[in-house]
């Protein structure tokens, strides 16, 4: 893997010259991980920041019934964790790959110490920053002001978004497959629904649209339709 090329496909440092960024580069190491792998655990020390480079990685919290509740999914060019290693503190969750992953990590004081000395660097983390805080604003609104199928049309199209690949349907047509192993309760934990819930409506677009399930993920065979459901006013 070409370290500079893959730190320049990461949303973080998309404004940020080759040039200025070329002092970060020796400092990242790169792990990779097979499905189901876990990145940390809860509880763990947050020492370096971790970007994904492929792959999909899920946050989550287990319960004392041994069950999880996700609280994020990232993607590829994605930063995961970083709260925890900016505060100095454990970290509040799990990270587990969805997929098999590959990550980009740099440890805390090497991160920080070149930002003191890069002005345009630490203004693109600024801004990274702003934009993550943004999201988690946007997903609180989301939560508590959408219906259910509204949450998880809405949920589609960022998946669609960030990891969307263009596919032919069987009349033609083109749709977009979301590669992502989500279960079920995967997706009820996402858009804060009872699992029985979320079977309800996937069984329904299943037959009806806009979303079919499928062995490697989930097609959305009518993009138009899911933006009308995720735009809905009930």
């Amino acid at each position: 893997m070409d370290k500079k090329e893959a730190l320049l496909s990461l949303s973080m440092f998309e404004d940020v010259s080759p040039t200025v960024l070329e002092p970060l580069v020796n400092h990242f190491i790169v792990k990779r991980f097979e499905r189901g792998d876990q990145l940390w655990r809860e509880g763990d020390e947050a020492h370096n920041f971790t970007f994904i480079a492929s792959g999909q990685v899920k946050v989550v919290k287990f319960r004392n019934d041994g069950r999880e509740t996700i609280l994020g999914v990232f993607d590829e060019g994605d930063a995961v964790g970083v709260i925890a290693v900016y505060q100095r503190m454990p970290y509040p969750a799990s990270a587990i790959a969805l997929s098999d992953t590959t990550t980009l990590e740099i440890y805390r004081d090497h991160f920080f110490g070149t930002l003191r000395r890069e002005p345009q660097l630490l203004e693109s983390v600024v801004l990274s920053m702003m934009r993550r805080n943004r999201d988690l604003v946007r997903r609180i609104h989301e939560l508590t002001t959408s219906s259910a199928e509204q949450r998880l049309a809405m949920l589609f199209q960022k998946f669609a978004d960030k990891m969307g690949v263009r596919r032919k349907l069987e009349d033609g047509e083109m749709g977009i497959l979301v590669p992502l192993p989500l279960s079920r309760n995967d997706i009820a934990e996402l858009i804060n629904v009872r699992v029985e819930t979320a079977i309800r409506i996937m069984s329904r677009w299943n037959k009806e649209g806009p979303v079919r399930t499928e062995s490697d993920g989930f097609l959305i065979t009518d993009p138009e339709m899911l933006a009308e459901l995720a735009m809905r006013i009930d």
